[in-house]
């Protein structure tokens, strides 16, 4: 066959692979109709849902959006979102529809979705898609246990236009911000996250990690190899970093769900107050009593009205001014973020209060001779106490230089933090009514802060990997950090028991439980344990005649016997280098212990060998 030929051949033979390689969307579509409603089921009958599933590929770009996932290397996800129209606010029962997309987004509608991603840059037709494809469930505001959702809220499939708002502007957004809180109570997707991370990421990553040890642990013994080999520590250096990722990772989606969200607070404002006021808007003139309809003062019908939404913004402001949480769990950060979000959040209900709608419905009343609904308004919200609370309170929180730990990168970044949190501190408690019972646990919490910090910065640089100078210095430094720690808390705890005095309070005993102990503790030990290694290293090197110059790493210089004592000290390190020092954890702990063990009775044997 000459070139003429081959040439003809080869863009035939191209075009067949292309043509066989193709994934009929068909495919795709067959396989979303039996995963679907599995998967995304359960909210009404299951036939009714299957057609709407099955209507979901009736929209033109269904088909384009199937082929594209099958057959477009750059299109790595296809997304099924499953969305629940509640129709009317009257009606009880809501519409279900599904719609493809490559992007997710979030809206009150959304019940939930399903991720399915590539293992391969396209799909093969010859191959079942279950072994081609991951699904991911992803719940959504409007899944099991949110109420539903008013149509004006929004079209429940993209396809599908909304009929538009609640009637008049003010209303509307009052409303439909009331309607998307309802909905967003239903899922916290943190959660779903955390519990994704914690009981499917972490597992699946550990369990093929420690299968994978293993195996290559009975190699190496049928190979006849003993301890760790120098090749597989370095492949894998990278596995506890990469746990100690999804650990942060866990600890960080919990946090987001201990951040106590301050809910908005939106009052409901009648319909002939609203018309009122923007009458009077219109015609530029003050809105008082006087503009209402007279008969309306005496309306028993509207007076009640009126009166139950003054109930009504008791009970919602109250959600805001009861709020409190513990300081002893989570974070500084969460925390000042709580305090500062509450005196946002007590200020746009203060707005709220001085608007002219607010102010007007409680004019009414009164002038209907209401009182028993307006005198005790503002006690019975409790926000001058809230807001009086948030005030002092915020003295301190205010300016508070947590971010200078939390963005430190080396240890002298640390401990410098460590002195200006404490002097805000200082300086601050003694300017505010804080409770000294309260600024304990924040501190406890400060040191939670300062242990995670330090593990963040000390796991970068890998302890046991470092010569044994430069490990020394950075010891040093760390033991600074520690250092100026106990001295910061020392002066804390003298203040706070004088503040106490002062103000007459309850005696308590001022304790803080310093969360890096164990790390404190850990590394001080590891310290001990590198300084006793180099000590033995010395010790050898002496026993034997040499010095460390005349003998290399590699034991050149020395004989048969002192090169076989070598090898097995740097064999009986190797064991204990490639273990995670920083881990305080009871299985830190027990790998840390295990491996000492093994150092010991190598060394032991290499002692025995020299006696």
């Amino acid at each position: 066959m000459d070139d003429s030929e081959m040439s003809a051949v080869a863009p035939a033979s191209a075009e067949i692979e292309r043509t066989a390689a193709y994934c009929d969307p068909n495919i795709v579509k067959q396989y979303l109709l039996n995963l679907v409603p599995v998967l995304l089921g359960g909210h009404g009958n299951d036939d009714d849902e299957f057609e709407a599933v099955r209507a979901m590929f009736s929209f033109p770009d269904s088909s384009d959006k199937c082929r594209a996932f099958a057959n477009d290397p750059s299109v790595p996800v296809l997304y099924v979102l499953k969305e629940i129209d509640g129709g009317d606010e009257q009606m009880a029962f809501s519409t279900v529809h599904f719609a493809l997309a490559f992007e997710l987004c979030w809206k009150p509608t959304h019940a939930g979705s399903i991720a399915l991603i590539k293992r391969s840059a396209t799909l093969d037709p010859s191959t079942t898609l279950s072994k081609q494809i991951q699904v991911m469930n992803l719940p959504g505001p409007a899944s099991s246990g949110a109420a539903p959702l008013p149509a004006a809220l929004g079209a429940a499939d993209p396809h599908v236009a909304s009929d538009g708002a609640f009637g008049s502007a003010g209303g509307s957004k009052e409303r439909s911000t009331a309607v998307a809180a309802a909905a967003m109570s239903g899922v916290n997707p943190y959660e779903a996250l955390h519990a994704y991370v914690r009981f499917a990421v972490s597992p699946y990553f550990n369990a093929y990690v420690s299968a994978k040890e293993k195996a290559e642990q009975l190699a190496s013994q049928n190979a006849g190899s003993d301890g760790f080999r120098d090749d597989k520590d370095s492949q894998q250096q990278g596995i506890p970093m990469a746990k100690k990722k999804l650990a942060e990772l866990e600890l960080s989606l919990l946090h987001l769900q201990q951040n106590m969200d301050i809910p908005e607070v939106v009052l409901n404002i009648h319909p002939v107050i609203v018309r009122t006021v923007a009458e009077c808007r219109s015609q530029g003139v003050r809105t008082t009593v006087d503009a209402v309809d007279p008969e309306l003062l005496s309306d028993s019908s509207f007076l009640n009205q009126l009166q139950g939404d003054v109930n009504g913004w008791i009970k919602e402001i109250q959600k805001v001014t009861k709020l409190d949480r513990d300081p002893g769990s989570g974070t500084t950060s969460q925390e000042i973020n709580f305090w500062l979000s509450m005196e946002r959040a007590l200020e746009r209900i203060e707005d709220q209060l001085q608007s002219d709608a607010i102010v007007l419905s409680m004019d009414v009343l009164k002038a209907a001779k209401r009182f028993h609904a307006t005198v005790s308004f503002r006690t019975d919200t409790g926000l001058k106490e809230a807001a009086e609370r948030v005030t002092r309170y915020n003295v301190l929180m205010k300016d508070f230089p947590i971010n200078e730990l939390l963005s430190a990168t080396d240890i002298g970044h640390i401990s410098s933090s460590v002195e200006q949190i404490f002097a805000h501190i200082n300086k601050k408690l003694k300017l505010t009514a804080y409770p000294v019972r309260r600024a304990l646990p924040l501190v406890e919490a400060i040191s939670r802060d300062f242990n995670d910090q330090l593990i963040k910065v000390l796991g970068h640089v890998r302890l046991t990997y470092m010569g044994y100078s430069d490990f020394d210095k950075l010891f040093r430094e760390t033991q600074g950090a520690f250092e100026t720690w106990e001295s910061q808390v020392k002066e804390f705890a003298n203040l706070a028991r004088d503040i106490t005095r002062k103000r007459s309070e309850k005696f308590i005993p001022i304790k803080i439980r310093a969360a890096h102990a164990p790390l404190q503790e850990r590394f001080h030990f590891v310290f001990q344990f590198r300084q006793q290694h180099e000590q033995l290293q010395h010790t050898i090197v002496k026993v034997m005649g040499g010095s460390s110059s005349a003998i290399g790493s590699d034991g050149s210089g020395a004989n048969a016997g002192d090169t076989a004592a070598i090898d097995e000290i740097r064999v009986a390190y190797d064991v204990v280098k490639v273990v995670d020092v920083l881990d305080v954890t009871p299985e830190g702990t027990d790998l840390w212990e295990r491996a000492e063990t093994s150092y010991n009775e190598r060394v032991a044997r290499v002692e025995n060998q020299i006696i």
